[in-house]
């Protein structure tokens, strides 16, 4: 199928799926404009186009384990053999546990610069197992909301009055910053205890990520605070960890319509595109970041109707520019829909399907839907879960996705 036919074919596909009818107020020539082709783009050794799975708390099960004296982690056997399974190349999980609330559980920092090594244990065994299982990682440093501590933690822990979730003091506070950096260094630094191999250098590692979606309320409206911090903290993981991809792990904010169609996003009707604080391009830009990062969550933004599937295309394929022109691959490292939302399921297969598509023509480096989950873990702990059950095939549709991604991934059923 010819790139203009490809595009056709996504555009009807997502449109008939989609309830879109004759009313849509963007024709069909529109649509498949936003998945036009474009040179491919790597994430570092990964294929283009590559798959890679969320599923953030691999740490935190390794680490009970650990505490239980079990030699193993089920949870974490389980669901990497699942990834490698599919084709997945590579698991976005947390590096960081900060968690008050999981201390003498799972948190690895449970005061300032405190640790508990049987915490610390838990995430060396899940670099050991993916290296083992051919899957990478790529690791989020830190987080910009409360759950497992967040920024507001490192503030609390500053002495600083009022914390809050995402307090902006943190990307500007020099005790704040001096504070998350030193735990970035030890980090970097710590040797993993199950295969002597220093975590900035441990070749089960893809890339880290500064901070799990970064946002800049309270910040300067064009995002010049938020790229001082990032330029500060990224030039300190890539000097203790210079083989390591670096990513801001940001949700893909702009506080200007330049290189967007302005037009189309103000008659969308979302605040989400043009949101004062952070700027996707300033932060991409920066020497010390490898890639771009993105997310889309469209129902959580107020893109719920009949026009999702041409804003997750033209959002993919925007961004994707504007990280080609500053020589950088664009990751998507969080795709959402809502299981209980207004879509049913094969709406949302039918969204996820082009969406994947238009990452591969528009050249993204790498996408991952959220989130892939164990069998035991239950629909309720996310509105985003997906499986790959034991004993199934990946198309059943109590899998979900698991089929999509294997797609995507270009991997033979096996």
């Amino acid at each position: 199928m010819t790139s203009r036919r490809r595009t056709l074919h996504l555009a009807l596909l997502m449109l008939s799926l989609c309830g879109c009818g004759e009313g849509e107020p963007v024709m069909l020539e529109a649509v498949a404009a936003d998945c036009a082709s474009a040179t491919p783009q790597r994430l570092g050794r990964l294929p283009p186009g590559g798959m890679v799975l969320n599923a953030y708390f691999l740490q935190e099960e390794a680490a009970r384990d650990v505490r239980r004296g079990l030699p193993e982690s089920p949870v974490v056997e389980e669901v990497l053999a699942k990834a490698a399974a599919l084709g997945v190349v590579a698991l976005r999980t947390n590096g960081h546990n900060d968690a008050p609330e999981k201390r003498g559980d799972s948190a690895i920092q449970i005061a300032p610069l405190q640790y508990d090594e049987v915490a610390w244990r838990g995430l060396d065994r899940v670099l050991t197992r993916a290296r083992a299982h051919g899957v990478r990682l790529v690791l989020t440093l830190g987080n910009y909301w409360d759950a497992y501590g967040g920024a507001r933690q490192y503030v609390e822990w500053a002495g600083l009055i009022a914390p809050v979730q995402g307090d902006p003091r943190f990307f500007t506070d020099p005790t704040v910053i001096a504070l998350y950096k030193e735990h970035v260094a030890r980090t970097l630094e710590r040797v993993n205890t199950e295969d002597g191999i220093r975590y900035g250098d441990h070749p089960g590692v893809l890339a880290w990520e500064l901070l799990n979606e970064p946002r800049g309320r309270g910040l300067d409206a064009q995002g010049a605070q938020l790229r001082a911090w990032i330029d500060d903290v990224a030039r300190e993981v890539k000097t203790r960890a210079p083989g390591h991809l670096v990513g801001t792990g940001e949700e893909g904010f702009e506080p200007s319509p330049d290189g967007y169609d302005a037009a189309y996003w103000s008659r969308v009707g979302t605040s989400m595109l043009r949101t004062p604080g952070s700027s996707f391009t300033r932060n991409t830009a920066s020497p010390y970041i490898d890639f771009a990062s993105v997310h889309f969550y469209p129902e959580s933004w107020g893109l719920d109707g009949a026009g999702t599937a041409e804003a997750g295309a033209r959002w993919i394929r925007e961004h994707a520019a504007i990280a080609s022109a500053l020589g950088k691959p664009l990751f998507v490292g969080e795709l959402g829909l809502k299981n209980e939302g207004a879509l049913d399921l094969s709406q949302r297969r039918a969204l996820y399907r082009g969406w994947l598509e238009c990452m591969r023509v528009s050249g993204v480096g790498a996408g991952s839907l959220w989130m892939f989950a164990n069998d035991a873990r239950p629909d309720a702990w996310d509105a985003h879960t997906f499986y790959f059950r034991d004993g199934t095939r990946p198309e059943d549709p109590i899998n979900r996705y698991a089929d999509l991604v294997m797609e995507a991934a270009g991997a033979v059923v096996r």
